[in-house]
């Protein structure tokens, strides 16, 4: 898999490094999950300070690599992308980056979730460059990931975002550059985002940190729910739910009108969605208590629905009228 020459340059960072650093290896069941393997195993027999800690995905979700909190690696990271991805282990050990100052006075503006990606390609001799100047990025910022894809070994992704040369940096799936992009306008382009145009990904990371509260407050302060959030209102996946409910239920606690916005997007989506999200739906119309909602809770509660939905709707209805009284 690596070269002498590379075998040769790996050994000799691992001399270089202070301590013994963990990393991880997503596992799943993508056809390119056995080259992640292997990588792994050839790079910590060539580098025994190197931990590989193995995490297991879901069976949908690409294998990849992941180095700290911020950065993921959908890329083997062999030949001309070697070199950046020991600057970013080095980053790991040291703590630091040498452009970690500037970009952390740069990026100071911005207080939203922040999803970089960068396609690339191992025969691309400018995407090393490219993937040099990002890596100090979710080293310097903790709510900011960047995730760098080999288009090549993921063609699948590749299609559905369109990507017809390398490298080319998605931000939050909304910004698009094609080649070498200066962190300067990159970062101007973060820092002068509109909230509202977050997408999925970004609001469900708020979420998996912990940061539920922080959403709820961010949509309160703009007086809108965001669009995305009822895709993540309804995720499949029913932690990412658990916690988009918990968003909503504070909003109704405090704002009232502003939760009652989701009761028509919600309903749009009712009859398409399965028995679980139905249920949560209806969990929802409960918790904003708004009585526009009681019409929709009767035609579950007499329709030809699964007895777990018609529970929740009667919960719902309770809750409402207790509310009303």
């Amino acid at each position: 898999m690596f070269t002498a020459l590379e075998e040769k340059q790996i050994k000799k960072f691992n001399h270089q490094l202070s301590r013994n650093i963990t990393i991880e290896r997503v596992a799943s069941r993508h056809t390119s999950n056995k080259l992640f393997h292997e990588f792994c195993d050839n790079l910590t027999r060539l580098m025994p300070k190197i931990q590989i800690s193995r995490v297991q995905s879901d069976a949908h979700d690409p294998p990849r690599i992941l180095i700290g909190g911020g950065l993921h690696y959908q890329a083997i990271p062999t030949g001309h992308e070697l070199q950046p991805f020991l600057e970013a282990l080095d980053a790991l050990d040291s703590g630091s980056m040498k452009e970690t100052e500037p970009i952390q006075r740069l990026l100071k503006k911005n207080n939203m979730p922040t999803a970089l990606t960068v396609f690339i390609s191992p025969q691309c001799t400018f995407c090393p460059q490219m993937v040099r100047r990002l890596i100090a990025l979710p080293m310097t910022a903790e709510n900011l990931q960047l995730t760098v894809i080999d288009g090549t070994l993921f063609p699948e992704m590749a299609k559905i975002q369109d990507v017809r040369s390398v490298p080319t940096l998605l931000l939050d799936d909304q910004f698009r550059w094609t080649g070498l992009v200066s962190l300067e306008e990159l970062i101007d382009t973060i820092n002068t985002r509109d909230p509202v145009s977050l997408r999925p990904a970004s609001l469900e990371k708020i979420i998996k940190d912990g940061g539920a509260d922080r959403l709820a407050a961010m949509m309160m302060e703009t007086e809108k729910l965001f669009p995305a959030f009822y895709d993540v209102l309804t995720h499949e996946k029913w932690p990412i739910r658990l916690g988009a409910m918990v968003v909503i239920e504070e909003i109704a606690g405090k704002n009232p009108d502003l939760a009652a916005e989701a009761l028509i997007p919600l309903w749009d989506r009712f009859h398409k969605a399965s028995i679980q999200i139905q249920g949560d739906i209806l969990h929802v119309f409960g918790e904003i208590g708004d009585p526009r909602s009681v019409p929709w809770l009767d035609t579950v509660l007499s329709g030809n629905f699964d007895r777990e939905v018609k529970a929740a709707a009667r919960e719902a209805a309770e809750k409402i009228s207790n509310t009303d009284t």
